[in-house]
C-alpha cells in the first residue's frame, strides 16, 4: 500500500468515526429543535468550521485561492442542492412506520454510487471492487434482519411500499450528491486536495445554509428559530459535520466515490463494537456474519 492510499483509508476512516458524533449529536438536539432544525444546524454551524479552516490553511500555507469556473459552480451547486433533498427525503422516511426497511433500502447507495460514477464522471469500478460493494451491501442488509428491526419476509413485502420507495430515493440523491462533490472538486485548477476539498466544502456550506434558510424561513419557521437558541449543541454538530464533510471530500478527490463510499461503512462495525465494549451487548450470530463479511468487502476493496 503506497502512501497516497494509506493517506485517503486514514482519511475515510475518519469521516466514518466523525459522521457518528455527528450523528449522535444531532439525535439529542432532535427533540428540542424538530426534524428540520436538526437538519439544518448541520449546515449552518458548518459553514463557519469550513471558512475559518479554509481561509487559515490558504494563509499559512501560502497557497492561492482557486479560481471559480462554470464547471465547478454547476457541480457545487448540484451537489449541494441534492444533499438538502437526501437530507428531507431521509427525515419523511423517520414519519413511516417501517422506517427500518427504508433504511435497509436506502443502503442501496453504496451500489448507485458506482453506477452513477460510471455514467456521470466515466469512472468503472474493477471487478473486485464491485464484488465487494455488492458483498458489502449483502451485510449491511444482513445487519439489519439481525437486530431484528425487520425481517426477510418484511423487506421482500415492503418491496413496492413507500419507505421502501422513500429508502432506494434517498439512497440515489445521496449517491448523486457525492459523484457530483467529487466532480467539483476535481474541476478546480491545482493539485492541493486539501485546498480543493475545503473550498468545495465552504461553496456548498453557503448555498445550503442560505437555501435551506429561506426554505426554513416559509415551511418550519419555529424550527428555524430555535436552531439558534441551541447553539451550544448545534457548534458541536457544527463542527464534526465540517469535519466530517471535509474528509469525504478529501477521499473522493483521492480515489473513486465507490470505494470510498465502500470502505466508509466501517461505521456500522464501529457502532457494533461500541455497543459489545461500552454497553455490554452479546452479538448475534448474524451480527458476526455481517461484521466478517463487512471485513471481507473492505480488504477487498484495499487489495484491488
Amino acid at each position: 500500500m503506497d502512501i497516497s492510499l494509506a493517506i485517503w483509508v486514514w482519511v475515510t476512516i475518519l469521516a466514518a468515526v466523525s459522521q457518528s458524533f455527528r450523528t449522535a449529536q444531532q439525535k439529542n438536539l432532535k427533540p428540542r429543535l424538530g426534524d428540520f432544525g436538526a437538519s439544518y444546524v448541520r449546515f449552518s454551524y458548518a459553514m463557519p468550521f469550513a471558512w475559518i479552516g479554509l481561509v487559515s490553511y490558504i494563509f499559512f500555507s501560502k497557497t492561492a485561492f482557486p479560481t471559480f469556473n462554470t464547471s465547478f459552480s454547476f457541480w457545487v451547486s448540484t451537489a449541494a442542492i441534492l444533499q438538502i433533498i437526501f437530507t428531507v427525503l431521509l427525515i419523511k422516511l423517520f414519519s413511516h412506520r417501517s422506517f427500518a426497511a427504508g433504511t435497509a433500502f436506502s443502503k442501496t447507495e453504496v451500489i448507485q454510487v458506482a453506477v452513477f460514477e460510471a455514467f456521470i464522471i466515466g469512472t468503472i469500478v474493477s471487478f473486485q471492487t464491485g464484488s465487494a460493494i455488492i458483498l458489502g451491501f449483502c451485510a449491511i442488509i444482513l445487519l439489519s434482519i439481525a437486530k431484528g428491526q425487520v425481517t426477510f419476509s418484511n423487506l421482500i413485502k415492503s418491496l413496492f411500499s413507500i419507505q421502501a420507495g422513500l429508502g432506494l430515493a434517498s439512497g440515489g440523491f445521496l449517491a448523486l450528491c457525492s459523484v457530483c462533490f467529487r466532480a467539483a472538486t476535481d474541476s478546480l485548477s491545482g493539485d492541493d486536495l486539501i485546498v480543493k476539498a475545503g473550498t468545495t466544502l465552504a461553496i456548498s456550506l453557503l448555498i445550503q445554509t442560505i437555501l435551506m434558510g429561506l426554505w426554513m424561513q416559509w415551511a418550519a419557521k419555529s424550527e428555524f428559530v430555535f436552531t439558534f437558541r441551541e447553539w451550544r449543541g448545534s457548534i458541536v454538530v457544527g463542527f464534526f459535520g465540517a469535519l466530517t464533510s471535509f474528509c469525504w471530500f478529501y477521499a473522493f478527490s483521492a480515489n473513486a466515490v465507490a470505494p470510498v463510499r465502500a470502505i466508509g461503512q466501517i461505521e456500522l462495525i464501529l457502532a457494533l463494537l461500541i455497543s459489545m465494549l461500552f454497553f455490554k451487548e452479546r452479538p448475534t450470530w448474524k451480527e458476526l456474519i455481517a461484521i466478517f463479511l463487512l471485513v471481507l468487502s473492505i480488504v477487498l476493496v484495499l487489495l484491488d
